[in-house]
């Protein structure tokens, strides 16, 4: 699945390749995309359009930030704990 960002002027973004949404509100959302996850963050964030068919999510408001987040393992964290 393809997977790409259009932002115009701060305000209206358009995402798509999206797997899952996490959550949504009007500072944050988070969501799955083919390319990893990924966290925007905003001021009066909306959802305009989503299209689960297309896999596709537009948002209006301000965007502040994107960022592209590791997935944490469970795993690694035990294991830091035990051998620190």
């Amino acid at each position: 699945m393809e997977h790409s960002i259009s932002l115009r002027e701060r305000s209206s973004l358009v995402i798509s390749g999206v797997d899952h949404i996490y959550s949504f509100n009007d500072k944050r959302v988070e969501l799955s995309t083919s390319a990893g996850r990924l966290i925007v963050e905003g001021e009066s964030l909306d959802m305009n359009k989503l299209n689960l068919e297309e896999s596709i999510i537009s948002v209006e408001g301000t965007v502040n930030s994107m960022n592209y987040v590791k997935a944490k393992k469970p795993e690694e964290k035990f294991f830091k704990k035990v051998f620190k």
